[in-house]
């Protein structure tokens, strides 16, 4: 019994050792085989980052400008559009200016120069349904020291952007430095998007309505919603004056009829009230006009035919009347002509 033992004691060593060199080939050749790969099966580098040439490249085959491009730009990133539910992804912190203003969808997209210089350059286009409201945000957004261009009627450029209503767009194309190098293709950028998008051309007939006398330069903007924190203020026009050293402001909308338009400017009056303004007693010479001292400042509310008009923030009664007289005769003067004709 002993010896029997000993016998398959020494078959199952032999089995043994067979399998374990079996094996050390298998493990041999699998580890040869990582270095000769076949291309058929799996790509070498299917798992490595691509260099940015590849990036360039495969970018440039499947993405569509938003812009039709200069020579010599290429798309950066993608096309990417937003409606009224993601706009805040994009521009959080403005997204209820344009809301407000009739926003229908933005698209925007970055470019950069084709031979690899660190610059780029945003575009962003937006569709706000129509004229009126692409230049109620492009006046709300307006910047200090800005110089005017002649792309359109209402357009101008700061350092490192540029600016302008196109019909029912609005359009901001900025670059990642404030120079002429950067400016330039800015400028292609906007007059390629003017030439390949047919609209009509925006009009604010409002623009003329104000007195030229003090007037400031293209400081008149539109006000959509909630003018002067009125819920029932839309539409508003606005304009700064300068009168001597002060800065005031002058409003008109134009309602759909007079009593409209006197209604409002009732409601006007009693909200200032409401808020802790004083009505003065003074004979304006416009019925039903008021002024009222609120906050250290005077403002004057009227109506004239469908225009509800004002002025804000005078420094004193007397600026404050002087202009809405102004004011006053000018609408005076649009409402005479009109029913002449």
């Amino acid at each position: 019994m002993i010896r029997e033992n000993k016998k398959y004691s020494r078959q199952q060593t032999s089995f043994s050792l067979a399998i374990l060199f079996i094996l050390l080939v298998i493990g041999t050749g699998i580890f040869l085989a990582q270095f000769n790969y076949n291309p058929s099966v799996l790509q070498k580098d299917l798992f490595l980052p691509p260099t940015a040439t590849d990036k360039d490249s495969s970018l440039t085959a499947l993405t569509e400008s938003i812009i039709p491009l200069p020579p010599g730009m290429v798309p950066l990133t993608l096309a990417e559009s937003f409606d009224a539910q993601s706009l805040s992804d994009k521009i959080n912190g403005k997204a209820e200016l344009y809301l407000s203003a009739g926003f229908i969808s933005l698209n925007s997209q970055r470019y950069k120069d084709k031979k690899g210089s660190d610059l780029w350059i945003e575009a962003y286009i937006y569709d706000m349904d129509d004229g009126q409201n692409a230049f109620s945000v492009f006046s709300a957004q307006r910047r200090e020291g800005a110089a005017a261009l002649d792309l359109t009627p209402y357009a101008y450029r700061t350092s490192n952007a540029l600016f302008l209503v196109h019909g029912r767009f609005y359009i901001e194309i900025i670059a990642s430095e404030a120079t002429e190098r950067a400016f330039n293709p800015v400028k292609l950028l906007a007059e390629n998007f003017i030439a390949s998008t047919a609209t009509q051309t925006v009009t604010i007939q409002e623009k003329d309505l104000f007195p030229v006398q003090g007037l400031v330069a293209d400081s008149i903007s539109l006000i959509s919603t909630d003018a002067f924190g009125f819920d029932r203020l839309n539409q508003i026009y606005t304009a700064e004056y300068e009168l001597g050293q002060q800065r005031l402001m002058a409003f008109l909308s134009r309602r759909q009829e007079t009593r409209a338009a006197q209604d409002l400017a009732s409601a006007y009056q009693k909200f200032l009230e409401t808020f802790g303004g004083q009505n003065i007693d003074v004979n304006l010479a416009i019925k039903d006009a008021k002024l009222i001292e609120i906050l250290e400042t005077y403002e004057v509310s009227f109506s004239c035919g469908p225009f509800i008009a004002g002025v804000r923030e005078a420094g004193s009664k007397e600026q404050a009347v002087n202009l809405a007289l102004q004011l006053y005769k000018r609408l005076k003067e649009v409402i005479d002509e009109s029913g002449s004709k």
